[in-house]
C-alpha cells in the first residue's frame, strides 16, 4: 500500500475510533436515562441494581478510555481490537447478568435489553473500514450469543420462579434463527467494510495520481484533465488560440547588478502581475522562463472573445507595469520596461510526458509567430506589437489612432511578409 494510502487510513482509524469512544458515551447516558424512568420502576430495587450501578457506569468509562486513548501520538493499531472484545464482552456479560438477575432461563437472553447492544457494537466496527476487524467482532460476537443461549442453568433470584419451559418465541429454533440473523447482520457488514475500504483505497490512488499528474499544470487545464481524462488530453486537438509573450526590456544587465534576494523578489512581483492580468481576462500561463511569460487564451475551451481577452490583457498588463513604474519612481528605483507580442492562429494543444511529469503545451507557426513579435517589439522600441490576424479576430478597427501600422515584416520562418500594428512607442 502507498504511504500515502497508509497515512489517510490511519487518520481514518483514527478519527473512527474517537467517534466510537463519543457514541459509547451517548449510548451509556441514553441507557442510564432510560435504566431510571423505566427499569427502576418497573422491577424491584434489587433487580435494578446490577444495571444501574455496574453495568451502565462501566460502558461509560469504557468509551471514556477509548476517547482518551484516541489521541495523535498515543493510539496505536491494536486498540479497536482491544476496545471492540470489551463492547463484546459487555454485550455477552450483561445479557448473562441480566438473565441471572431475573432468574430466566439462557432461552431468554434474547430478550434481555442490553443484547440489543449487538447491532450498535457491529456498527462501530463498520466505521473503521476494516473488513477484517469487523469479521472478529462478528464471530465473537455470535459465538459470545451462542453460548449465553447454550447455557443449560437457571440462575435463582429473589423474582418468581420462572416456567418450566421458556415461550414459544424464546424456545431453540427461534433463537437460532435470531443468531442466524444476527450473523447474517454481521457478515453484511464486513462486506460493507471491504468495498468502503477498496472505494476508499481507489478513491486515495486516483487522487494521488491526478495530483501528481496535476502538479506542473496551470488549475485550468488541471480541471480540464479531471473532467476529460487523461488519454483525451494526452491525444490533443487542434484549435484556434491567441499566444501572448511578454518579456522584460534589459533584464539581464539588471541580474548582473541586484542582490540575488532582491533579484527575486523583483521576479516575483512581474510574475505576480502576469498572473493577475491573465486570471482577469480568462488566459492560461503556458510557461514562465525567466524574465519572459508565455500565456494562451482559448484553451482549454475555445470562446468567442479569446482574442479580445488576449488584447485586453496585454493592455491590463501593460497598465500594471505602469503602476509598478509609479511605485518604483516614488522610492527612487528606476522604470521598468517590457515588450508583447499577440498573435492569433491555429495550433495543437495537448499534455505530453508522463505519469512523473505531465506538462501542458501549445504548438505550431503560432506560437513561434508571437514569440517573434515580442522580439519584434524590441526591435520597433514598441511595448505591444500584435499581427492582422489577432486584430481580425478580435474584432478591433486597425483605423483607430492608438495603432500604428508597421511596414509589412518577413519573420524569420514565414515565406510571406506579415501585416504588423504597434502600440505606444517607448519614450
Amino acid at each position: 500500500m502507498h504511504t500515502e494510502a497508509q497515512r489517510l487510513l490511519a487518520e481514518a482509524e483514527l478519527r473512527a475510533e474517537r467517534t466510537a469512544a463519543g457514541l459509547r458515551l451517548i449510548v451509556a447516558v441514553l441507557l442510564g436515562a432510560a435504566a431510571l424512568l423505566v427499569a427502576i420502576g418497573a422491577m424491584p430495587e434489587a433487580q435494578a441494581v446490577p444495571m444501574r450501578h455496574l453495568i451502565i457506569p462501566g460502558y461509560f468509562a469504557l468509551g471514556l478510555l477509548a476517547l482518551a486513548a484516541a489521541r495523535p501520538g498515543l493510539f496505536r493499531p491494536w486498540m479497536p481490537w482491544a476496545f471492540t472484545t470489551l463492547d463484546i464482552a459487555f454485550v455477552v456479560g450483561s445479557t448473562a447478568l441480566g438473565l441471572a438477575t431475573m432468574a430466566l432461563p439462557s432461552n431468554y437472553a434474547m430478550s434481555m435489553p442490553m443484547v440489543w447492544l449487538a447491532p450498535l457494537v457491529l456498527a462501530f466496527a463498520a466505521m473503521r473500514l476494516n473488513h477484517y476487524l469487523q469479521a472478529y467482532v462478528a464471530l465473537l460476537l455470535v459465538a459470545g450469543l451462542a453460548l449465553t443461549l447454550g447455557l443449560d442453568q437457571t440462575w435463582q433470584a429473589s423474582a418468581a420462579p420462572p416456567p418450566a419451559s421458556p415461550e414459544p418465541l424464546f424456545a431453540g429454533p427461534p433463537n437460532i434463527m435470531r443468531l442466524v440473523m444476527v450473523t447474517l447482520t454481521g457478515l453484511v457488514l464486513v462486506i460493507a467494510a471491504a468495498r468502503s475500504r477498496a472505494i476508499l483505497l481507489r478513491a486515495i490512488d486516483e487522487t494521488t495520481r491526478r495530483a501528481n499528474l496535476t502538479r506542473y499544470l496551470p488549475p485550468r487545464i488541471a480541471g480540464w484533465l479531471a473532467e476529460t481524462g487523461i488519454d483525451e488530453v494526452r491525444r490533443g486537438r487542434r484549435q484556434r488560440v491567441a499566444v501572448l509573450f511578454a518579456d522584460i526590456r534589459g533584464f539581464t544587465q539588471r541580474a548582473e547588478t541586484m542582490d540575488p534576494a532582491a533579484l527575486g523578489l523583483f521576479v516575483a512581483e512581474f510574475r505576480r502581475r502576469v498572473s493577475a492580468a491573465a486570471d482577469a481576462h480568462g488566459g492560461v500561463i503556458d510557461k514562465f522562463i525567466g524574465d519572459s511569460a508565455m500565456l494562451v487564451f482559448g484553451v482549454p475551451q475555445a470562446g468567442t472573445a479569446d482574442a479580445r481577452n488576449a488584447l485586453r490583457c496585454a493592455l491590463a498588463l501593460l497598465a500594471g507595469i505602469a503602476e509598478w513604474n509609479r511605485t518604483r519612481q516614488a522610492t527612487g528605483e528606476d522604470r521598468i520596461e517590457i515588450g508583447i507580442g499577440v498573435h492569433w492562429g491555429e495550433v495543437f494543444c495537448g499534455a505530453i510526458g508522463d505519469e512523473a511529469r505531465l506538462e501542458f503545451t501549445v504548438l505550431g507557426d503560432t506560437v513561434n509567430v508571437a514569440s517573434r513579435l515580442e522580439q519584434e517589439a524590441k526591435a520597433a522600441s514598441l511595448r505591444l506589437i500584435v499581427s492582422q490576424d489577432l486584430l481580425d479576430a478580435a474584432g478591433e478597427s486597425t483605423a483607430e489612432a492608438r495603432w500604428i501600422a508597421l511596414q509589412p515584416r518577413l519573420l524569420r520562418g514565414r515565406h510571406r511578409p506579415m501585416q504588423l500594428f504597434g502600440m505606444s512607442p517607448i519614450g
